[in-house]
């Protein structure tokens, strides 16, 4: 059985409480269910923490199929690549520092080293990169269309992390950018799923990635009772071939890339993906599977043709 988390300070008991129960309720379908998960990062202060082959071996131990993975520097998420026995896409981070994500789109290199990588034939997306309200970039960004500009050349994906209050902040983007696939990581953060649809229906180029850590940050999936809410899934059934589910392991939850502290997330990667799996068996299992596995496959078929990744 997994070692549960502590309830972190102000969370409601009940929500606490059954997030705790759906990570016990997905240990045993480890051995059965591949997984894909397409949201993982492998950082500097992985690493002091746990070796890139521990961390593989962390996946391959949750039948994790196939993984997509960024890191900080970029080069350490091919260390993660070259030490797994199975799919491994690694995706090019324009952050070169642990305050990156504040300004990469004020780095004028960051478009250099962004087509230097694709041309490489060593990274098959670009990402993550955030969006965060009253911080930028603006869309007119000249750093962030550049990184558009590559993403149609290269016919690679683009990871988008928007962290605001409603959808507006990204639809713009994708409304102007139908030829550009994006993967909107984490459902929009916190958005419900009235929000989420409306992007979605209005953007048939972004596939919705379910990332969670944990049940309480990005992972709002389930219902006062404990049972997955119905209006989430209502919309995986409208949507059923544009979500996809990754662990993003991260912690603690809401302060990454410290400089001067590692992160242990990796030592959790089986509970995150066991809560994925917990609501996941509340699906028909054909959409499930779409979720866990094979969205995930489609989305990124260019990088798996050929094993071209590995």
């Amino acid at each position: 059985m997994p070692r549960l988390f502590s309830a972190p300070s102000g969370l409601p008991p009940v929500l606490f409480v059954a997030g705790a129960l759906a990570l016990v309720g997905g240990a045993s379908a480890k051995e059965e269910a591949p997984f894909a998960d397409v949201h993982l990062h492998y950082n500097w202060d992985h690493e002091e923490v746990t070796s890139p082959r521990e961390a593989a071996e962390r996946l391959a131990a949750n039948n994790v199929a196939l993984g997509v993975v960024s890191g900080v520097p970029a080069p350490r998420a091919l260390k993660l690549q070259e030490a797994a026995d199975f799919p491994v896409i690694a995706l090019f981070s324009p952050y070169i520092h642990h305050r990156g994500r504040m300004d990469w789109f004020r780095d004028d290199e960051v478009v250099r080293r962004t087509r230097e990588a694709l041309a490489s034939g060593r990274f098959h997306g670009i990402g993550e990169v955030h969006f965060v309200a009253s911080v930028g970039p603006p869309w007119d960004s000249p750093v962030f269309q550049g990184l558009l500009d590559l993403a149609r050349e290269f016919d690679v994906p683009v990871l988008i992390h928007a962290e605001s209050s409603d959808s507006e902040y990204f639809r713009p983007v994708c409304e102007a950018n139908p030829e550009v696939r994006f993967q909107w990581a984490h459902a929009g953060s916190r958005l419900g799923p009235e929000e989420v649809e409306e992007l979605m229906g209005s953007c048939p180029n972004v596939w919705t990635e379910l990332s969670a850590r944990d049940p309480w940050r990005y992972g709002r999936f389930a219902g006062k009772e404990g049972g997955l809410d119905e209006a989430w899934v209502r919309l995986f059934k409208r949507f059923p071939d544009r979500f996809m589910t990754g662990s993003d392991p991260v912690w603690p939850p809401g302060s990454s890339m410290r400089w001067d502290q590692a992160d242990s997330g990796w030592e959790r990667v089986g509970q995150f993906l066991d809560y994925h799996r917990s609501w996941l068996a509340e699906l028909p299992p054909d959409l499930a599977r779409k979720i866990r596995l094979t969205n995930a496959k489609r989305f990124y078929a260019h990088a798996l043709e050929g094993d071209r990744n590995q």
